[in-house]
């Protein structure tokens, strides 16, 4: 497996190159979700409602039974709904034991048209914009613009492709109550007045990630985490996913504590004269976080991104510390 992940945005589409392996073990909790709907067999629906998406209006079954969706799985396994296919889950995901048994029809950014005909769905849910024609051919698809839209927009309009609405607005409001509850944990400990970083990379260089995605939007969108001056200004502030830099820069982009997504064949670190000057580093503060419950930004998956991060910095922050930063 490749060492590294550049996640991009392109026309609404994830571009997601270089994905990488990842670990087995995973120490999130899941958040508490509807109980799970499927059907074994298609069945004709006379009664269909029109939603409106970017591409036009679709109209999609009254009850939709036999779904499949790219990337946002955690969005509609939180409306109640199993999926029959889905893209792949990576270990750790936070919903990784829930989607054992569905079909996996691999990256989605390369499915095969014959392997979703073969599964009959009657509706189909996408984040690719190039796609969306093909696969409109096989069953109603509706076109999720991901990056383009917030998340209670995007829950929202699956929400209305499901005839999940009620549900759509009731899990909302749960992950705005935990959001709410995990920030003000993080203030009482004078995280408002200290700075994340989120990286992914190599000895050869970082991906310093952004606030559009994966676990950058948790903590700077979210949880509203302060990031260094360097991060907000070159990469938040130009409305950037993430910016690749060399160790010899990597420290200007470094705050108070950091946060690395890992995997398994990663490059060890510990070694890395760089690395190991970075004040985080010295002072241990460093929070692994799992690069399958990273790599997903559905609501399912941020309310457990959330529940990591704010638990993993208030456990950094009272552990022992290294160097003049002692608390």
């Amino acid at each position: 497996m490749k060492n590294k992940l550049i996640s991009l945005l392109c026309a609404g589409v994830i571009l997601a190159s270089g994905l990488v392996g990842c670990s087995t073990a995973s120490t999130s909790k899941s958040p508490a979700t509807k109980p799970l709907t499927v059907e074994n067999s298609s069945e004709n629906v006379s009664a269909t409602r029109t939603i409106s998406t970017k591409l036009g209006d679709v109209k999609v079954s009254s009850n939709p039974k036999r779904v499949i969706v790219q990337y946002l799985m955690g969005d509609v396994i939180s409306l109640g709904i199993k999926p029959v296919g889905i893209s792949e889950v990576y270990t750790g995901a936070a919903y990784h034991n829930i989607t054992a048994g569905i079909k996996d029809l691999g990256h989605f950014g390369s499915w095969d048209v014959e392997a979703v005909m073969l599964l009959k769905p009657d509706l189909i849910i996408t984040i690719d914009k190039e796609q969306s024609e093909k696969l409109s051919k096989i069953a109603p698809t509706v076109y999720v613009p991901y990056g383009d839209i917030s998340t209670e927009e995007r829950v929202t309009l699956i929400g209305q492709a499901l005839n999940k609405e009620k549900e759509a607005k009731e899990v909302i409001g749960n992950y705005h109550a935990n959001i709410e509850a995990s920030k003000k944990k993080l203030q009482k400990a004078g995280f408002n007045n200290l700075t994340i970083s989120v990286l992914e990379g190599d000895q050869k260089s970082m991906g310093v990630k952004g606030g559009k995605f994966g676990t950058g939007m948790v903590a700077y969108n979210a949880l509203s985490l302060k990031a260094p001056q360097k991060v907000q200004k070159n990469i938040i502030d130009k409305d950037s996913f993430a910016e690749e830099v060399s160790f010899e820069v990597l420290p200007e982009y470094c705050g108070d504590y950091i946060i690395r997504n890992v995997y398994e064949g990663m490059d060890d670190l510990t070694k890395n004269k760089i690395w190991n000057s970075l004040p985080a580093i010295k002072n241990n503060r460093l929070i692994e976080m799992e690069f399958g419950l990273s790599y997903y930004t559905d609501i399912y998956s941020a309310n457990a991104q959330v529940n990591y991060i704010t638990n993993a910095l208030l456990k950094a922050q009272s552990s022992k510390v290294i160097g003049k930063d002692k608390q």
